[in-house]
């Protein structure tokens, strides 16, 4: 198949979440060693503003904790 195929189809915008689908807070940690997020900041996370989203990326990537630093 040719991209000409797919042309047609929406394209996703990249995702604002710092989740990567390993998520310990549902086993009792109170950081996530998945993305490095406390349960504050991954509980309504749709809802929170650009402001507060952005606040989150810079802790995390400062504290390089989780599984989503360990590459990087």
């Amino acid at each position: 198949m040719s991209k000409n195929e797919y042309a047609h189809l929406p394209v996703w915008p990249a995702a604002d979440t710092p989740c990567i689908g390993y998520c310990s807070t549902n086993l009792g940690d109170s950081i996530c060693m998945g993305c490095g997020r406390t349960m504050e900041e991954i509980d309504g996370w749709l809802f929170k503003s650009e402001e507060e989203k952005s606040q989150c990326w810079a802790r995390i990537q400062s504290a390089g904790v989780g599984y989503r630093w360990e590459s990087n």
